[in-house]
């Protein structure tokens, strides 16, 4: 991501190691529980400048935070704190299981690493979508938006894949540059 005014957070930052062992439908897992770790460190999501964090990190450090995956709060937080939308729309949007991930939220536990992936998509394109529009709400308000370019498709719903992630960037893009969308 580019240089942003917000201080870096990256000691608040730190993950902790897997706390348990929970069976899941391959026959075992782990199950990784967010928040506050012995050491007093958090997955991503959990605290309110996360997301002004993790703008502020180098692609490295947020590829590891990804692959380490994000708190689930974090869901919640993006879809009513920066997207104002239902907490369904956004996980229908991203192709996630309302079932699982609302119960990985209500136990306080982590996504995984594809789940965090879809999530920081979102997190990117509203970055460049407030760079573009100048304010927030317009922002997110363009993400809610049926777009032509994108077949009547709000841009929200084709995050879930890495062509539908490219062409809402690309799009972003023509706007910046005055390109006929």
């Amino acid at each position: 991501m580019g240089d942003t005014d917000i201080p870096n957070e990256r000691s608040a930052m730190t993950m902790h190691q897997p706390t348990g062992r929970h069976p899941d439908k391959r026959g075992g897992g782990r199950t990784r529980k967010a928040g506050v770790g012995a050491a007093g460190s958090h997955a991503l999501g959990a605290r309110p400048r996360d997301f002004e964090a993790f703008r502020g990190m180098d692609p490295l450090e947020q590829r590891q935070q990804i692959r380490d995956g994000m708190d689930a709060i974090i869901i919640d937080r993006v879809a009513k704190e920066l997207l104002h939308v239902p907490v369904a729309s956004l996980l229908s949007g991203l192709g996630l299981p309302s079932s699982t991930i609302l119960r990985k939220i209500s136990k306080k536990e982590r996504l995984s690493g594809s789940e965090s992936d879809r999530v920081a998509r979102v997190l990117y394109v509203f970055e460049q979508a407030v760079d573009v529009f100048e304010d927030e709400a317009l922002a997110a308000e363009w993400l809610r938006r049926p777009n032509a370019e994108l077949a009547g498709l709000l841009p929200l719903e084709v995050l879930d894949s890495q062509p539908g992630y490219d062409r809402v960037r690309d799009l972003l893009m023509r706007i910046t540059f005055g390109v006929s969308v």
